[in-house]
């Protein structure tokens, strides 16, 4: 039995992150190996990890580059350091590249090997900054992400791409007699810039200037801090602003993610993430930009459409198309269905992180 333990960003919410460690932590070969997962908060994430049996422990992590935390983060990267050595961790995994530090000195404490997974665009300033040359092995979920770590002089041989993975059971396909007759369009993910509900909004009050019959749904909410919440106002105000209160919709947080792929027809995303393959695995086409793990995520022509941002009009077209012939709508679903399938199983998934971990550890 090999113990592992893993870095969560968080423990009182779930998002993509959170997700792709909880599909891990619950699939990993438990005959082989010994997980113990720490957050830095308490909350549904934690919840959710120990009512599936895996162990979990609460465990305060300050932000590292934080001058406020210069005391605190020390403190507790020991107290996590000594976690780890009560556990006889033989590997530690982060599932957020924002915790490299922590990892880091575990390593020089411990002399174990550590494993970064790298969720978001990096700068090469970033890649400097988290120390990913010191890093042992690390896993990309995207080419993009891969590229900006080796340009950033990431040796390439330390980098794993390995897709993110979806539950094929808990996201179905909705059965075609029970498609509503309003064509629904879809974004899914907390309100902030960087998911950029405002460009969608942009595109909605396009596609409604020539097609009535086409609903846009905001699934998420923003986080309560001035910045995010500030952000959620403009988005409103937008909808004012092009009089849309008669097509868009805003649903708020959900945590049944999978009955809302069942109510779009068509999800956008302008951010990438993991509600990719949950909307592929649930029979929807997909319309994303050529960011991240998009390109990889999404066969342009087959499953969706890969299309940049700009000009605005040009995803718009494309939402209208669909929105007009549903049988292409339907017949791309499909494609995305089997895609899914063929691609974004957990099974495969866990596969291929185990045997990241078996040949960083008989190195």
């Amino acid at each position: 039995m090999i113990p592992i333990l893993y870095l969560s960003h968080c423990g009182s919410s779930i998002g993509g992150g959170e997700k792709q460690l909880a599909y891990l932590a619950t699939n990993i070969n438990r005959e082989r190996y010994q997980p113990l997962v720490v957050c830095p908060d308490d909350g549904v994430f934690v919840d959710y990890l120990r009512c599936a049996g895996i162990p979990t422990q609460v465990l305060a992590l300050p932000p590292w580059r934080q001058m406020k935390s210069l005391i605190a983060r020390y403190r507790a990267a020991e107290k996590l350091t000594a976690l780890a050595e009560t556990h006889n961790a033989k590997l530690v995994h982060t599932s957020d590249s924002w915790l490299n530090p922590y990892l880091l000195h575990i390593r020089k404490q411990l002399e174990i090997p550590v494993i970064s997974h790298v969720r978001t665009l990096l700068t090469t300033a970033q890649v400097q900054k988290y120390q990913f040359n010191q890093i042992d092995r690390i896993i990309a979920i995207s080419k993009e992400s891969k590229t900006a770590l080796t340009q950033a002089g990431t040796e390439a041989q330390k980098i794993h791409l390995i897709l993110n993975c979806v539950d094929l059971n808990a996201f179905q396909p909705l059965p075609q007699s029970k498609r509503s007759t309003e064509y629904v369009v879809g974004i899914v993910g907390r309100i902030e810039p960087f998911k950029r509900q405002k460009e969608f909004i942009e595109i909605a009050a396009a596609v409604t200037a020539q097609n009535k019959n086409v609903r846009f749904h905001i699934i998420g909410a923003a986080l309560n801090t001035p910045e995010h919440l500030a952000y959620e106002q403009d988005v409103r105000q937008l909808v004012l602003k092009y009089q849309l209160q008669e097509f868009v919709q805003f649903r708020g947080h959900r945590t049944d993610i999978p009955n809302v792929m069942q109510e779009l027809d068509l999800l956008v995303t302008l951010s990438a993430g993991s509600v990719i393959a949950e909307a592929m695995a649930a029979g929807k086409p997909v319309i994303g930009t050529p960011i991240g793990s998009t390109t990889d995520t999404v066969v342009h022509g087959l499953t969706g459409y890969v299309i940049p941002l700009q000009p605005i009009e040009t995803i718009a077209n494309k939402i209208l198309e669909l929105a007009t012939y549903p049988d292409l709508n339907i017949r791309i679903g499909q494609h995305a269905r089997k895609h899914a399938e063929e691609t974004f199983s957990i099974k495969a998934h866990v596969e291929k992180t185990q045997d990241v971990y078996e040949k960083l550890l008989n190195c």
